[in-house]
């Protein structure tokens, strides 16, 4: 195909009337090229393309308002009579026609000149080859960043095979996707026409390609429906009609009081692609889709067959409690194979007993503060033991304390040994730690966490100027306790001066553990916070918190002021027993999950809450600077002393960052209160911990630029 460079008025360019981005629509009609140039038929294409109120193409009259036209993307072109047919750059060319007619009737066009619409720079492409044009819309479109809707990418696939013959391997190569994708959008398109032939066939809209696509993909429905994958067409005729009505709005009459006819809509069963998969799970279950059709509820349809699974294993039982005690009848007549029989029988009833009593289950803390009153926080800390930091020495601790070192030096760890001693023998705490480490979303397992904690910890510390110790074993008892699927025992003994506090916890295989104390206290408030694991209990306590004591405003309005500026206010909101966070915004008329906006967000907003929520005691930060952006940290770390500060908060933070320890210095806030502490190994190779005081630290960063990590 040649090509070449040609200027040309806007009014002497055509809009593509078959372009791929409309041809899926309802009142889409394909047009020769003889009549392109039609003014009904241009206009209805303009029409298409911008959208209700120009809405398909606001970002370009944006732009074009802003920056002019730039010629950086090719508009592609070919001649047609004494005009040009647009083939590539159709949304471009729309929007310039639209701000020609604003430009002439004196309306706003910004920085577009009368030269911009009167010399548009074109490719006028000759020996046009049908299936070269595919193609490049195709990686423009498909391959490339414009992505169309899928159903419009699946019809350009569909057409090079149909219409022009290409083999599968050819279309893939050319367009540079894999055969599954191109097989999947094939079928998906052609269980979509066999929609628009039925009686709903008018409802279609773009949206619902994931619906027809999860069909096809699900084998349990695709099987229903009869799919056969060499003729892309499903067979069964009666249940291929119900897909489509439940995928349907249906239009009802009856009679109203005066014996007139009344319509009612019934909107869809299914309305997302999720749901799809939802139903392919009882789909083979008469009764339950029976029942889900008469409530037009799939949860319906699902409870439904849930309950006849529920009814047979009933029965299930049923039968066996009575057989087996016609085996105690019997049982003197057992023999050597049969006794076998038995063991094989007993190890699948043991299988039906859920591991599930055997967890752990992580009650809210329930603990006393050991002190009325907190004059200071730790001062130093000793490690005997704590996973592999071993006589580890953490002096001169301050209000805000930064740990810095390599991977794996043990920074998460150190964080650890404060939390633990702050919460004394709270058992609970030590479960928390355990359950975060093994990614457990639930509770843990009792035979899990017996497993994985084998080493004894013993860790002490100057608390409030009072030497406090801890020590966390893992023994058998030789207490008064039910030894049946006894598996250990966990014992906590925290030495606060001269007093001595408790807590075991006894573990079972097949029973909810068994936490026995006679007093549990804690120093102070304690929290513990990381990237890498969410608390979504603990934030809502501290939210909780935070909203009664007024505290929120605060940190609000630090993300209001620093990161979005339309943000009013984040609430904790509860819908069918789930718990989320969602923000309202000014420029937005609803509210939207916290999860919608940036991890930075989100990450200020744990942090914050949990500061004010530690008042009076102590919180560890795990990768302070984790999904906050460097340009942000000065401003942050700021708020992070002046929390600290305001609420008596000790500060335990860990980062692998430069920018972030140079922005706790640069920050103008006092430094009297900074320590950092690099670990690292001393020429015996023993790991130690030494410091630098804020003043010294910032000395040394603004002279030298150090780096202590």
């Amino acid at each position: 195909m040649e090509s070449k460079r040609i200027s040309r008025h806007i009014d002497r360019l055509i809009l593509d009337p078959n372009n791929y981005r409309f041809i899926d629509r309802q009142d889409y009609k394909l047009v020769n090229d003889e009549e392109a140039a039609d003014n009904r038929v241009q206009q209805r294409t303009l029409n298409f393309i911008l959208g209700k109120n120009q809405s398909n193409v606001q970002d370009l009259i944006s732009s074009f308002r802003t920056n002019g036209f730039l010629d950086i993307d090719q508009i592609q072109v070919k001649a047609l009579g004494d005009k040009y047919l647009v083939l590539e750059g159709n949304r471009r060319i729309a929007t310039l026609k639209y701000l020609w007619e604003e430009y002439k009737s004196g309306g706003d066009v910004g920085n577009l000149e009368e030269s911009d619409f009167k010399i548009v720079h074109l490719v006028e492409m000759s020996d046009e080859d049908p299936v070269q044009h595919l193609i490049t819309m195709g990686l423009h479109h498909i391959s490339g960043k414009k992505r169309w809707s899928a159903v419009n990418e699946a019809q350009l696939i569909n057409d090079l095979i149909e219409r022009f013959s290409l083999h599968e391997e050819e279309v893939c190569d050319k367009l540079g996707i894999n055969k599954h994708k191109l097989r999947r959008s094939r079928r998906t398109l052609s269980f979509i026409e066999q929609y628009k032939r039925s009686d709903y066939g008018d409802q279609f809209e773009p949206n619902m390609f994931t619906i027809f696509e999860t069909a096809i993909a699900t084998s349990s429905l695709k099987n229903w429906v009869g799919w056969d994958d060499t003729a892309y067409f499903a067979r069964n005729e009666g249940n291929v009609e119900r897909f489509f009505k439940w995928i349907s709005k249906e239009e009802e009459y009856d009679l109203d009081e005066d014996g007139n006819e009344r319509s009612n809509i019934i909107e869809p069963i299914i309305t997302q692609y999720r749901q799809v998969k939802e139903i392919s799970a009882f789909i083979n279950d008469e009764n339950a889709v029976k029942k889900m059709e008469e409530s037009r509820s799939i949860i319906e349809g699902y409870t439904y067959s849930d309950a006849i699974s529920e009814n047979r294993l009933k029965s299930a039982l049923s039968k066996i409690s009575s057989e087996i005690q016609v085996a105690f009848n019997f049982s003197d007549h057992l023999n050597i194979d049969e006794y076998e029989e038995i063991e094989k029988l007993k190890i699948k009833l043991d299988r039906l007993i859920p591991s599930s009593l055997a967890n752990l289950g992580i009650s809210a803390n329930s603990s006393s503060l050991f002190y009325p009153s907190i004059r200071k926080q730790f001062s130093s800390v000793y490690i005997n033991k704590y996973r592999k930091l071993t006589n580890l020495k953490v002096q001169k601790l301050s209000q805000v304390n930064i740990f810095v070192g390599g991977n794996n030096m043990g920074k998460t760890s150190l964080l650890e040994v404060f939390y633990l001693l702050s919460q004394l023998n709270d058992l609970n705490a030590f479960v928390q730690l355990e359950k975060y480490r093994g990614k457990y979303l639930g509770d843990i397992n009792s035979n899990w966490f017996n497993k994985s904690f084998n080493q004894r910890i013993r860790i002490g510390a100057c608390f409030n100027k009072v030497e406090t110790e801890l020590s966390i074993t893992s023994n058998k008892t030789e207490d008064d306790i039910d030894k049946s699927d006894y598996l250990n025992t966990i014992s906590i003994e925290a030495k606060v001066g001269e007093e001595t506090l408790n807590s075991n916890l006894h573990l079972y295989t097949n029973k909810v553990a068994d936490l026995r104390f006679s007093r549990s206290k804690i120093l102070c408030q304690g929290t513990f916070t990381s990237p890498f694991r969410y608390n979504i209990d603990l934030l809502q306590e501290a939210h909780a918190f935070a909203v009664e004591n007024k505290y929120l405003d605060e940190i609000i309005k630090f993300i209001r002021d620093n990161l979005d500026e339309s943000i009013e206010k984040i609430e904790l909101i509860t819908i069918e027993k789930e718990s989320r966070f969602v923000v309202t915004s000014n420029k937005l008329n609803d509210v939207l999950d916290i999860t919608k906006y940036g991890e930075g967000l989100q990450r200020i907003f744990e942090i914050t809450l949990l500061m004010v929520f530690s008042k009076d005691g102590i919180i560890c930060i795990d990768e302070i600077d984790s999904a906050i952006h460097k340009s942000l940290l000065v401003k942050f770390t700021n708020f992070i002393q002046l929390l600290a500060n305001k609420y008596n908060v000790q500060v335990f933070l860990t980062t692998h960052s430069k920018e972030c320890i140079d922005a706790f210095v640069q920050n103008d806030y006092s430094d009297d209160e900074l320590m950092a502490y690099a670990l690292e190994f001393n020429k015996e190779k023993e790991l130690v911990c030494n410091y630098l005081e804020g003043n010294e630290l910032k000395n040394l960063v603004e002279s030298i630029n150090v780096d202590i990590r």
